[in-house]
């Protein structure tokens, strides 16, 4: 009751804080009129066609993201807040399926690690580089499968079964459809079964783990087909050769729990988080070597003290393999991160519940290192709290909103007003809010570029045939008698 009361309620201020916003992100509106669904060709074009159908070369395959955008088309035409409720409900999807994962992963008996993962997950400030963008969906839908693939995986039916089970395979089918980060799963599901199989030997327990993963190689390998067969390649961002990803994995890792320990820019002006981390870092050591010393423990409380060992293995795994799928496509981004916090809440969670234990049952060596050190868990989870958009105001996505409907409105007019056959030069465009150095700020806050104009205009306009230029040569460019050319000669700056 308190994951579902902490997830309605932040569910709720988020909505409230986002239901104003318009369509941000430049891909929102090509995804839109590439996904709507007007006939049978449409349904089955979002499963046989490119990411936005060749309006940008994005060289994605993302059925279910595709079919997400029609069902809201389908509800809401081009109103912003039905894109929004949309993303919300993925986000408190994704908070409710990683909820569920850490508490089968860490037991039943456990109550603080999967709540303390909870809040750590809800209260990042990165989401919100993710939350408010329709485009950016990919990674929550991708986010809430792959929790619920691993949550199911280690169920005691899916474990206990000789044979592979399906439902796991069909939650990872549906995540590399909603993003191709998933294809992970596998090495995660070999993982996961490894470490919490009921085998009573290893050579049984990694027999079990291989027989496990089947359902999700071949999950894997028919979206592969799939993906081959529609882009006639691999696609996706341009990838470097294996040999240089290793060699550049170290600091592309490096970069992504930078990200995630100071989300904010302004958390690295002061050395705050650097002495928070070492002095946990050598708490945690101190407690562990304490720990080991002891024993006390009960058997009850050392059986619950692996399965939080094991959570934390696994929460580890996931965030080393995005690190390397980070290195292998060479970029890491603020709105890449909503992936990686899910690994890193689970990560925290269960260092609380692992220190709380300390400091409730462990002897006085053991308090005296798990006490300090729990707190100081407690004040980075604080500090980290203070940039969440729960409780700090983000003007970003506000201003690009206003600026992004004074463009439409202003270019919608004319458009209106023009006769086939001539040109209309556009206001000045807002592509990027400029982030405010002084203050908390979004770090990708795209707004609209010119296939985001030429897809908002077949949109508004379909019975008029449109086309977007842009650049200096758009004004000497001649329009065909049936036409209307808009220019796109300016960018807006300085909002």
């Amino acid at each position: 009751m308190t994951a579902a009361a902490l997830i309605v309620i932040t569910s709720n201020v988020l909505l409230l804080k986002t239901s104003d916003y318009g369509l941000m992100g430049w891909d929102s509106y090509p995804i839109i009129i590439s996904s709507r669904v007007q006939s049978f060709g449409d349904f089955l074009g979002n499963f046989s066609e490119e990411l936005m159908d060749g309006r940008y070369e994005s060289d994605f395959h993302r059925p279910l993201v595709n079919m997400s955008f029609a069902f809201d088309y389908a509800l809401w035409g081009l109103r912003p807040f039905g894109y929004q409720l949309t993303n919300v409900l993925l986000f408190a999807g994704c908070a409710a399926s990683l909820f569920f994962f850490v508490r089968r992963a860490a037991g039943a008996g456990c109550t603080v690690a999967p709540l303390a993962a909870l809040v750590v997950f809800l209260l990042h400030p990165t989401h919100y580089e993710v939350l408010p963008v329709p485009a950016r969906r990919p990674e929550m839908l991708c986010c809430m499968f792959m929790a619920l693939s691993l949550a199911i995986q280690l169920s005691p039916k899916s474990l206990g079964t000789r044979r592979p089970p399906i439902t796991p395979a069909v939650m990872a089918l549906l995540a590399i459809a909603s993003k191709e980060t998933a294809f992970l799963l596998p090495v995660l599901s070999f993982a996961a079964v490894l470490l919490y199989s009921p085998r009573p030997t290893s050579g049984r327990r990694v027999l079990h783990a291989a027989i496990a993963m089947i359902p999700h190689c071949i999950a894997v390998l028919a979206m592969l087909v799939t993906r081959i067969t529609i882009l006639g390649g691999l696609g996706g961002h341009e990838s470097t050769q294996i040999s240089e990803a290793f060699s550049r994995f170290p600091a592309f890792v490096l970069s992504m729990l930078a990200l995630l320990l100071f989300p904010q820019p302004e958390m690295l002006r002061t050395n705050t988080g650097n002495w928070m981390l070492i002095g946990l870092g050598v708490g945690l050591v101190l407690t562990a070597i304490f720990l080991l010393r002891s024993t006390r423990q009960k058997p009850a409380e050392r059986m619950a003290d692996r399965r939080l060992l094991r959570t934390s293995v696994i929460a580890v795994v996931w965030l080393l393999l995005l690190g390397l799928t980070y290195a292998v496509t060479g970029k890491v981004r603020p709105w890449y991160v909503l992936l990686p916090a899910a690994g890193f809440a689970v990560l925290v969670g269960v260092l609380a519940d692992a220190l709380l234990a300390a400091v409730l049952r462990g002897r006085l060596p053991v308090r005296m290192a798990a006490v300090p050190t729990l707190l100081l868990l407690l004040a980075l989870i604080l500090w980290q709290a203070r940039y969440s958009p729960l409780v700090c105001e983000y003007d970003d996505w506000g201003r690009a909103t206003a600026a992004s409907r004074t463009f439409l409105d202003q270019l919608g007019t004319r458009i209106a007003r023009a006769e086939k056959g001539s040109i209309v030069e556009a206001p000045p465009i807002p592509t990027w809010a400029e982030p405010r150095e002084d203050r908390p700020h979004i770090q990708g806050a795209a707004i609209l570029a010119e296939y985001s104009v030429q897809a908002w205009a077949d949109l508004t306009f379909p019975q008029r045939r449109i086309r977007v230029r842009a650049g200096q040569d758009a004004r000497e460019d001649t329009p065909a008698a049936d036409e209307v050319v808009v220019s796109l000669t300016n960018r807006l700056k300085g909002f």
